[in-house]
């Protein structure tokens, strides 16, 4: 009997591959500098370090959820070598009753697994929420800074050519 849930593991290599890329980008110290400069004139190095606690809580979940995997898998196959001590039958028996341990004990170590993605998911999609509630009010400050300065050299402008004007009038006078 076949089950229909599968321990999912092209996403847990997917989040491997991305865990790693992350910690060779910031193992660099330039780039660690760089992107904490720019986290910091946006004001979310907060949020970025949200991420990175979370991603690392789930790395440890994860991580016990396969020890205590393990240990299951190891106690029965250790009763498993006992009872072959007692002939083929005996070991096959015991394989038959152990099974379903192992496949719970796997079982629940992809649910943890699973659970922990999930919950970096749910932190890394709030922070993306905040990223980008950021990102709209950095965009407005530039719009309304942008708009400042436009006004600022349409008045120079006008200054400019009301001088020239005056300076033209006091020639023709003169």
């Amino acid at each position: 009997m076949k089950s229909d849930r599968h321990f999912p593991v092209k996403r847990l290599l997917a989040l491997g591959a991305l865990v790693g890329a992350g910690a060779y980008y910031f193992s660099r110290e330039q780039n660690r500098r760089a992107l904490d400069a720019k986290l910091a004139e946006l004001g979310l190095k907060d949020a970025a370090h949200d991420v990175g606690e979370s991603v690392t809580k789930g790395w440890e979940k994860t991580k016990e959820a396969a020890k205590d995997a393990g240990a299951v898998i190891a106690d029965k196959a250790g009763e498993v070598k006992d009872a072959a001590a007692g002939g083929a039958q005996a070991a096959a028996d015991k394989v038959k009753e152990v099974a379903g341990d192992v496949k719970d004990a796997v079982q629940g170590a992809a649910d943890k697994a699973g659970d922990a993605a999930k919950d970096v998911a749910g932190t890394a999609s709030d922070r993306a929420a905040d990223l980008k509630a950021a990102a709209q009010d950095k965009a407005a400050e530039v719009k309304a800074d942008a708009q400042a300065k436009v006004a600022e050299a349409k008045a120079d402008v006008q200054k400019a050519a009301n001088d020239v004007k005056g300076a033209a009038r006091d020639a023709k006078k003169s």
